[in-house]
């Protein structure tokens, strides 16, 4: 998988994996009667906390390595991964058990004020300068 992505930038690889998704899930959807409006609701409920990380990685690049790439990926990265993970597993689940995604989709959308900030917030203040500065009582907040 490495050797794939080893070009690719890091809000390219996360547009190709969420594209990736909406075909395998779209397919599973298909075999399983899934209502294709829900299906695109579920989708939709992914957007904000995509197009918050693409959005972040454009206005401030981490100089850390990519999640798929060897080295130290950066903490927003790996809760937009661990995000789609488990928004994936769900999905998944949902289709298999004829949930309802519509109601899915909301639930998810309800979560996406709390992650898509703290995304953005990595952009203007990160979370290691404020664990250097919460350590260091001389500089000033």
């Amino acid at each position: 998988m490495r050797k794939l992505f080893k070009d690719f930038g890091k809000r390219e690889i996360l547009v190709y994996i969420s594209v990736f998704l909406w075909i395998v899930l779209g397919i599973f959807g298909l075999t399983k009667g899934t209502d294709f409006n829900d299906m695109a609701a579920y989708f939709g409920s992914l957007t904000a906390y995509v197009a918050t990380y693409i959005w972040a990685e454009s206005k401030r690049p981490s100089v850390k390595t990519s999640i798929l790439k060897s080295g130290k990926s950066s903490r927003r990265e790996i809760m937009i991964y661990v995000l789609v993970l488990l928004w994936t597993i769900t999905g998944f689940l949902a289709i298999q058990y004829n949930a309802n995604l519509a109601q899915l989709a909301t639930y998810f959308v309800s979560l996406s004020g709390f992650i898509a900030s703290w995304i953005a917030g990595e952009v203007y203040r990160p979370q290691d300068s404020l664990i250097v500065e919460d350590d260091n009582p001389e500089i000033e907040v």
